[in-house]
């Protein structure tokens, strides 16, 4: 156990996933908040004869379910799926079709969605081509904030510059639109959560763009040049509306902002008060920074990891002080919901070529 500006930091499990690994997501429906996916994404090695053809990218997709069967939290697998490799990973906010779902894009250019199924094994449900010979790079969907079912949309980028936007269906995904975005990758595509309509893109040509969908994708809203680095990361703050985070600057003038001391490859909003945001920091560590009019504090620095941080992401089920959670009766994960007051969490990150998961709190 560690200490950083009075926060106590207590890694509670380490798991090799075997493949280098890039993406967590905790499940954010409340009776499934104890569930968590972990996604792999590797180089296939090649023989010398082997050399001049395509390099082929594997992956391998984890379930754990968090319990506290030891007195502390700990992951148990479910199930896992060998896949190409996975490059991001989000769930929906709400059910579809009445299932939990989460959908991914892969090295072979894919966006895929996939149901958990009642025996906690997942199956996939559909899925639709992005760019011919591209690598999926990321995803969101559009209902963190309450959409209804036949409104549901993913926003995906991939490794040509390309967005696209699909409407999901009860087993199909239908395009919507295509437009290039950005002159080189398009490493991060998100939605303003508080207005749909609106998609914000960053790329690897240091570009942060907004687009509205309502006229037209011909021609950004805002376009940013003041960025130095590429653009990885975006995600919009699901309580205040207009504050965004990104692992850059925003729009034309930042509200705020703090050096990490590395690229930040994801930012997430803490999803009760939306008051912090975890980041993997990909050469140096991960961070929670707190988010106040006036400044953006580090908080906490966990260094654990001794490779690139690129996954990461909070638990949403409420933990007491003794760091004890109530998540392994199905009643009461049935009752939980997200508590602004509960003074410990519970995160997962995991990084690359060490490829190692790890759950700790703080």
């Amino acid at each position: 156990m560690s200490r950083v500006a009075g926060m106590s930091i207590s890694t509670c499990q380490t798991i090799d996933t075997e493949l280098c690994a890039d993406s967590v997501e905790w499940c954010p429906l409340t009776d499934l908040q104890d569930v968590l996916v972990c996604g792999t994404y590797q180089l296939q090695e090649q023989s010398e004869a082997e050399s001049n053809e395509e390099q082929t990218r594997v992956g391998r997709l984890y379930l754990y379910a968090l319990s506290n069967q030891s007195g502390s939290p700990s992951l148990e697998q479910l199930t896992s799926q060998d896949m190409p490799g996975v490059l991001d990973i989000k769930w929906s906010y709400h059910p579809v079709a009445g299932q939990a779902c989460f959908a991914l894009v892969n090295s072979v250019g894919e966006l895929r969605v996939y149901k958990l199924l009642e025996d906690r094994s997942v199956a996939m449900v559909t899925r639709a081509e992005l760019t011919p010979q591209s690598l999926g790079l990321s995803l969101e969907w559009n209902n963190m904030t309450g959409n209804s079912e036949n409104t549901m949309r993913v926003v995906s980028s991939d490794s040509t510059g390309q967005i696209h936007v699909h409407q999901v269906g009860e087993s199909s995904l239908v395009a919507l639109e295509t437009w290039k975005a950005h002159d080189y990758e398009a490493w991060i595509a998100a939605f303003d959560q508080n207005d749909t309509q609106i998609v914000y893109t960053g790329g690897d040509d240091c570009r942060l763009k907004g687009w509205d969908l309502r006229v037209g994708t011909a021609s950004p809203v805002f376009n940013s040049k003041r960025h130095t680095m590429g653009v990885c990361s975006i995600q919009s703050n699901p309580v205040q509306p207009h504050l965004l985070a990104t692992g850059s600057r925003q729009m034309s003038r930042p509200q705020q902002s703090v050096s990490l001391g590395g690229g930040v490859w994801r930012v997430k909003w803490e999803p009760c008060t939306a008051s912090q945001i975890l980041t993997a920091t990909m050469y140096n560590g991960f961070h929670i920074i707190n988010v106040t009019d006036n400044a953006c504090d580090i908080v906490c620095h966990y260094k654990e990891h001794q490779s690139i941080a690129y996954g990461a992401d909070w638990c949403r089920i409420p933990t007491d002080s003794a760091g004890k959670q109530n998540c392994d009766d199905p009643e009461d994960r049935q009752a939980t919901r997200c508590q602004p007051s509960s003074p410990t969490h519970t995160i997962a990150t995991c990084s690359f070529y060490d490829h190692l998961l790890k759950l700790w709190t703080v």
